[in-house]
């Protein structure tokens, strides 16, 4: 009979096993061959990252004929790697998710010989050898056109991706990542050029890891295990570059690449991750819009500027509801089916339910915002009845009775409840369960987990006892080495019983899922209660595990001596709070004045931007810091044309609508760390640290078009001219000011609604 019931559980692990492996078959399709460029999904696969969240990973390389987004979108299971191009897609209507973007700053760049080419400029004419994707492109393109080349007096040829038609001179120069073609470059000891979009102010993503928005609907918790699983593949692959890149050496291989070239392209691409910097992964929404910003003034999507893309970026702790499931929660409560046997998961203290099961419950249904009820039943059987009753009910599941259960369905795990020993305070720690052989060990008779624990551990010597009272009886009575049971319990009733001389010795690696289980027939529910678990974070968990998991051992104390000062205590309090509240009055009152003055001294009134003397104090540090770290700077100078008219024909109001418009556009245009001001009048400036004059081109031009093509609501277009200067190591800010306005006013006098740089 013994070995009847291990082989039945045996059998059955492996089924169980098996069935979730089928279940969560994934597919990853990348977007070019295997190389370090995948590092990170290749181990996430070989050390067993997928394998720990039991998802069965199929990575896949580009093929010619393939539409990587519409298989992520037609094919289901189906995860992949793109391009910031990605964005354009979104922007299309295609309803595709970004999880991750492994590379902060693309690897793509342009790559010529030294002896063909000195600087962007001299590519006109000449051959380029780049993708016809216009959309990979553009971040290349568009570095192009800001050295004032038109792309339409360039020869460009499809890719070959040969590195030997450039070093052979059949082009000029080409698109390739920074990570590959230079590698070869300079073992074959060649002198080459980067040109790198990023210096150029076109700074893209890489690598962008992405599913479909249908993936994350119906498999929220699958979503969140690859995200997680991926990261750490990047994490292991960038702080094992050498062992990694063997890997691939050996296995994925494909191309024939040697090792030496594997493991430059590993330490090429951790730096363009910004993994030393705690980046990886990392996707802004504000550097989406910028990315977007671009696509759009290049031409290559017809979508509205206004189109947000809030939805677009994976938050991995946010719940996601369809309409269906809103109603739902709207017109039924649900119902929570408790047992108070077992404290602290359930406590029902003079009427007052509490636990580790109630605190999950509660914040569950705060995710969920639903309408919900608890009910104590104290009996498992008659518990499950109601669930198969109550189509709007549910219950904590733990464990192999409840997951057996045919006619009711099994949440995804929102916890793992660990397995702990208590043993008298002069007991040493045990870290693994062998350590106890041939000790005589108590543990419940019947509970769930008690078979399992003595199957996989049947060396040690077992004393079954009714209940968690009677394993602390026997502790205490010295009969016992030590108590088995869950860590909570444990925890529970040696800090609220006050067991005076018991303690927790060993947390073993044994642990049980917390589930919710619920009517089979109730799929709405199951896949609501499924999101809402998909969403609670590491930091919740650890919050709740905290408040049962504490274990404080503490001699009994007197305490009573408290009592002989509270009186004479609460006094002085008392004396102490009337004289702060007549003292905090008086320091509001004054913190209100201070903030009032300092938006006087530093803010405009009108336009609520930085006024004239803030603004030149801002420029004198930025040049400063400039100057000190090598670091870039541009300045944008603008005025509105024919402001003056605006004023004499329509009137002082609404020539300060205007300026307060216009101020409120730039606003939400230029990024946060650049600086905004009114200089006087109708005259504004942009201090833009870290920025060279060709992105800060790219600014005013944005602007331009922005302030050209908006509603002022008056009878007349509104437009502006705008100077652009960069700091150069000679410069004070008189002469930056000075470059910057002379340049405005060449342009003012040159038919005005125009951008100049200097």
């Amino acid at each position: 009979m013994y070995y009847f019931k291990i082989i039945f559980i045996s059998f059955f692990i492996f089924f169980y096993n098996l069935n979730a492996k089928e279940n969560d078959k994934v597919f990853i399709q990348l977007d070019w061959l295997h190389q370090f460029q995948f590092a990170g999904y290749y181990m996430a696969k070989e050390k067993g990252f997928f394998a720990e969240e039991n998802l069965d990973v199929e990575i896949n390389e580009f093929s010619d004929n393939s539409n990587i987004v519409e298989k992520v979108l037609n094919t289901k299971n189906t995860y992949a790697v793109g391009k910031s191009s990605l964005v354009i897609d979104r922007l299309e209507g295609k309803k595709i998710l970004l999880l991750a973007a492994i590379y902060q700053t693309s690897p793509m760049v342009l790559i010529s010989l030294k002896s063909n080419i000195n600087k962007i400029k001299d590519l006109k004419n000449k051959s380029v050898m780049l993708t016809d994707d216009a959309k990979t492109a553009a971040a290349i393109n568009s570095m192009i056109i800001s050295q004032g080349i038109n792309l339409n007096n360039i020869n460009f040829q499809e890719h070959s991706f040969n590195i030997d038609d450039l070093i052979n001179k059949k082009i000029h120069a080409m698109g390739c990542y920074l990570s590959n073609e230079p590698y070869y470059l300079k073992q074959k000891n060649i002198d080459f050029r980067i040109y790198n979009p990023s210096e150029y102010g076109f700074n893209f993503y890489g690598g962008i890891f992405f599913t479909s928005q249908k993936e994350l609907e119906e498999n929220p918790l699958r979503v969140k295990k690859i995200y997680k699983s991926i990261l750490k593949g990047w994490q292991y692959a960038f702080n094992n570059i050498e062992e990694t890149a063997k890997i691939i050496y050996e296995k994925y291989n494909t191309q024939q690449k040697n090792l030496n070239a594997l493991i430059y392209e590993g330490k090429v691409l951790k730096k363009l991750a910004k993994f030393e910097e705690g980046e990886l992964g990392n996707i802004t929404l504000d550097k989406i819009e910028e990315i977007k910003r671009l696509y759009l003034l290049l031409g290559l999507t017809n979508s509205t500027i206004n189109y947000k893309l809030n939805d677009l970026i994976y938050k991995p702790n946010k719940l996601s509801l369809n309409s269906k499931e809103i109603n739902y929660l709207k017109n039924n409560t649900i119902t929570l089916i408790s047992n108070s046997n077992f404290p602290p998961f359930t406590i029902n203290k003079h009427g007052k339910i509490s636990g580790l099961e109630i605190d999950y419950w509660q914040l569950i249904n705060k995710k969920i915002n639903s309408i919900n009820s608890i009910k104590i039943i104290n009996n498992n059987k008659k518990a499950n009845e109601v669930i198969k009753r109550n189509f709007s009910s549910a219950k904590f599941a733990f464990g192999k009775i409840d997951y057996d259960n045919e006619e009711t369905s099994i949440s995804y795990s929102i916890d793992r409840i660990k397995i702990a020993m208590a043993t008298l305070i002069d007991k040493p720690y045990v870290s693994s369960v062998k350590e106890l052989k041939n000790k005589q060990i108590a543990i419940i008779k019947g509970a769930i987990y008690a078979e399992e624990f003595k199957n996989k551990h049947p060396f040690l010597e077992y004393t079954e006892v009714k209940d968690i009272n009677e394993g602390f009886e026997l502790l205490q009575k010295n009969k016992v080495y030590g108590f088995i049971s869950k860590l909570p319990a444990l925890s529970y009733n040696i800090t609220k019983n006050i067991i005076p001389n018991a303690k927790i010795t060993g947390i073993f690696e044994d642990s049980y899922d917390l589930r919710l289980q619920i009517n089979k027939e109730n799929k709405i529910l199951y896949n609501i209660l499924n999101k809402a678990v998909s969403t609670i974070s590491e930091q919740e968990r650890k919050k709740i595990r905290d408040k049962y998991n504490s274990i404080i051992y503490e001699p009994q104390k007197d305490y009573s001596w408290i009592y002989k000062v509270i009186f004479f205590l609460l006094i002085v309090i008392i004396v102490i709070i009337l004289n702060n509240r007549k003292l905090n009055k008086e320091i509001k009152k004054r913190k209100l004045a201070e903030k009032e003055l300092f938006k006087i001294a530093n803010f405009d009134g009108l336009t609520n931007i930085y006024n004239r003397r803030k603004i030149e104090s801002i420029l004198n540090l930025e040049l400063n810091r400039a100057k000190r770290y090598k670091r870039a700077l541009s300045l944008i100078f603008f005025d509105i044309d024919n402001f003056k008219l605006i004023n004499d024909e329509l009137g002082h109001s609404l020539e300060d609508e205007v300026l307060e418009k216009i101020s409120i556009l730039v606003k939400d245009t230029v990024r946060k760390t650049d600086f905004f001001g009114r200089w006087g009048g109708e005259e504004f400036i942009i201090i833009l640290p870290e920025t060279k004059k060709e992105q800060a081109k790219v600014v005013a031009y944005l602007l331009k078009e922005k302030i050209a093509n908006f509603d002022f609501e008056i009878d007349r277009k509104v437009t502006c001219s705008f100077g652009v200067s960069q700091f150069e190591e000679s410069d004070c800010a008189d002469s930056l000011l000075t470059r910057a306005d002379n340049a405005m006013y060449d342009v003012k006098r040159n038919g005005k609604n125009e951008v100049k740089v200097v």
